[in-house]
């Protein structure tokens, strides 16, 4: 049975902070379960003075479809943008599913809204307000205790699910959770870096320090 998944592909453009819809990204699901995925820049898209291209080689500016197999029938710029080892796992969560359960397209759907090339992603052509409060705190203990859950494979409470939204950052999509601490006076902002190994108890946890992540 062949199934399609879609959805459409927006960018915040250089030098300003409109982001707007920019392309239709199509992946259909043959019988023998290859996947093959399309691509096509949006007509209004294209006649902007200030578009730009994905990826000037396999996603030139262009009024064509472009068509791949590889990635699952992702493009490598588009996939750049959606969630890395770590963001996919909080997805599971979030969504209650496994990975065999998932497809890409789900990932970059819940994924960062602002990933790699300051793409992000919708099922509607106009883009959605924007999904993350900044400038929240949070307590660190409850982030070590979901950090540990999430990947030791245990449920994490929805509250704790909500503070590790893989859309905070496109540092926090990497192999390891993340995140931005800033100290008491406010002058100065650091990201610690946090692992199961590192973060073992919180009597016992080290973070270390990346210096200023400003």
């Amino acid at each position: 049975m062949t199934s399609e998944r879609e959805a459409y592909v927006y960018v915040q453009l250089p030098g300003s902070l409109e982001t707007v819809p920019a392309a239709l990204l199509r992946v259909q699901t043959l019988p023998e379960g290859t996947q093959v995925g399309r691509f096509r820049y949006g007509d209004r898209y294209l006649q902007r003075e200030d578009a730009i291209s994905f990826d000037p080689f396999q996603l030139p500016l262009a009024k064509k479809v472009f068509e791949f197999t590889q990635l699952k029938g992702i493009p490598g710029a588009v996939r750049d943008a959606g969630p890395d080892a770590w963001g996919r796992l909080v997805i599971e969560h979030q969504l209650e599913r496994s990975a065999a359960d998932l497809q890409e397209i789900d990932y970059l759907l819940h994924g960062p809204q602002e990933g790699a090339g300051y793409l992000s992603f919708g099922l509607k052509a106009k883009p959605p307000a924007p999904k993350r409060q900044y400038n929240r705190t949070h307590q660190l203990a409850d982030l070590i205790e979901a950090t540990q859950a999430i990947e030791a494979g245990f449920p994490v409470a929805a509250h704790l699910l909500e503070q590790l939204d893989p859309g905070t950052s496109m540092v926090a999509l990497g192999r390891r959770p993340r995140l931005k601490m800033r100290n008491v006076s406010g002058s100065e902002n650091f990201q610690p870096k946090m692992t199961v190994s590192t973060c073992s108890g919180l009597n016992s946890r080290r973070l270390t320090w990346l210096g200023d992540a400003a």
